[in-house]
């Protein structure tokens, strides 16, 4: 199980615990929160969590005054077939077959105001009012988007004929990419009275051996692309929503094609399942950045990387890319990108494990004061480190990581150690912040070295407490038995 699937699985038992009417909340805050400029990318995924367990049959009731859950969940019910297809990441190559999540608001507000006015306000009506039951508002979204197929790919067509729809259309979408991904919606749409039962026969899950070995998956999609050859993109971003195993829609391609050599591949009507694994390389390139730049989570931008990794070495395995140019260069473009950032990264690995372990202070109050933005800098770092340092070649990084791994190495061994020595010569407030401080060094140890190295530091770290307490503990006897005499020698 990846990162992300761990990550959403804990999401999805977290949210399960919620009412219907606190998801139902959240999920209205977190549509609002996804359009700051400094969003944490988290958000999509727990909205996506939040918005998939509002549309399970329990939570399609009128469970507020009016039926304004219901009214509320229209849009999310409306939106349901792409779910598989939907990405949160803006791509540097708009790739068929995938949907940016943000276009949905845009497209909702679009039909409700433009193209099927009277039509979205029927079926909202209808969803408020509590008398109308669950099924029946179910069966009125559905034939609003079968509805939307015609008025939509009716648009479309005069937008290719008149440069005045076009623009207008352009407007709406955001420009030619957002008018790219409104005939996706529309095609999906339009592919659902089979595309469904299709999905349906999928397994959740796609793992690798079912794509390399197994004959279930591959005579499944060869029959499809038969009946269907315009929606072979659909299918590949289908699977790769659905696949434990993205690099190996490389060699799924190759058996769909009967030849496993890339010329071959792409010149077949069988190139998207390769063309969406450069996609996937290019999303996750584009999401470790965001995780670097915006996500407070120190271990996200490594876990990204990994998966990254796990990606690039897969497709390298399986395909031979020096004669198939143009995935090639897709995939040496993300390469290149995310070297930039791991290397920035790797340079200011020093410094971040540096300031860290720097001893904290008191304010006035006489409270501890703890940085814990470098703390987790250094955290970020150091799984940066240990994760490069087993895919330096992915990253092209082999120089500058064996400079900071040496870096590295000896400024926790030696700040370590001190810190830990020192606790056994500080009393009082500087105790409290020696063994604060030593922590931190423990724990980006554990990181860096691992547990069995940090138990050897606790022990260390422990027997210097008990010496420092001792210590003190004396001279407290002794301070005690001056000022008895002191006292004694005044009544005298």
């Amino acid at each position: 199980m990846t990162y992300s699937d761990q990550l959403e699985s804990k999401i999805k038992t977290y949210l399960s615990s919620l009412s219907p009417k606190a998801v139902e909340a959240l999920v209205r805050n977190l549509e609002k929160a996804t359009g700051a400029k400094d969003a944490d990318p988290h958000l999509n995924l727990v909205l996506t969590t939040a918005a998939t367990l509002l549309r399970q049959p329990m939570l399609t009731g009128a469970d507020l005054p009016g039926g304004a859950q219901r009214r509320a969940q229209v849009q999310r019910m409306f939106f349901s077939p792409l779910e598989l297809f939907l990405i949160n990441e803006t791509l540097p190559n708009r790739q068929e077959g995938r949907v940016h999540r943000a276009m949905l608001e845009k497209v909702w507000g679009w039909l409700g105001r433009d193209i099927m006015p009277a039509d979205v306000r029927m079926v909202l009506d209808q969803a408020g009012n509590p008398a109308v039951s669950a099924e029946r508002v179910a069966a009125l979204v559905q034939a609003l988007r079968s509805r939307s197929v015609d008025a939509v790919g009716e648009t479309l067509l005069k937008s290719r004929s008149s440069e005045k729809v076009r623009r207008q259309v352009a407007i709406e979408m955001g420009g030619e990419r957002g008018i790219s991904e409104l005939a996706d919606i529309q095609k999906i749409f339009a592919a659902e009275r089979w595309l469904v039962p299709f999905l349906d026969n999928l397994p959740d899950r796609v793992n690798e051996r079912r794509l390399k070995m197994d004959l279930d998956v591959l005579r499944m999609v060869d029959k499809c692309a038969d009946r269907f050859p315009d929606h072979v993109s659909v299918v590949a971003a289908a699977l790769m929503g659905r696949t434990e195993a993205p690099a190996a829609l490389c060699t799924f391609a190759g058996r769909l094609a009967g030849d496993d050599d890339p010329k071959v591949i792409a010149g077949s009507q069988f190139a998207p399942f390769v063309d969406i694994v450069m996609s996937e390389a290019e999303r996750l390139q584009v999401l470790a950045m965001d995780h670097r730049r915006h996500n407070p989570d120190p271990v996200a931008f490594s876990q990204a990387l990994a998966e990254y990794h796990t990606l690039v070495r897969g497709v390298e395995r399986d395909m031979d890319l020096s004669v198939a140019g143009k995935w090639r260069d897709r995939l040496a473009d993300t390469k290149r990108t995310i070297s930039h950032e791991v290397t920035r990264e790797l340079n200011n690995a020093h410094g971040a494990i540096r300031r860290a372990l720097q001893v904290p202070k008191h304010d006035a109050s006489g409270k501890l004061i703890t940085d814990q933005s470098a703390v987790d800098d250094a955290v970020r770092t150091l799984c940066v480190v240990n994760m490069v340092r087993k895919a330096s070649e992915t990253f092209a990084v082999n120089e500058v990581g064996k400079r900071t791994r040496q870096a590295v190495e000896q400024t926790l061994e030696i700040v370590s150690r001190s810190l830990i020595s020192d606790i056994g010569k500080a009393k009082g407030p500087e105790l409290e912040a020696r063994m604060a401080a030593a922590d931190v060094a423990i724990t980006l140890s554990e990181i860096y070295f691992g547990p069995e190295y940090a138990a050897q530091l606790r022990r260390s770290r422990q027997s210097a407490v008990m010496k420092a307490k001792t210590k003190n503990g004396l001279m407290a006897g002794r301070e005690r038995k001056l000022i008895a005499s002191v006292v004694a020698g005044s009544s005298a």
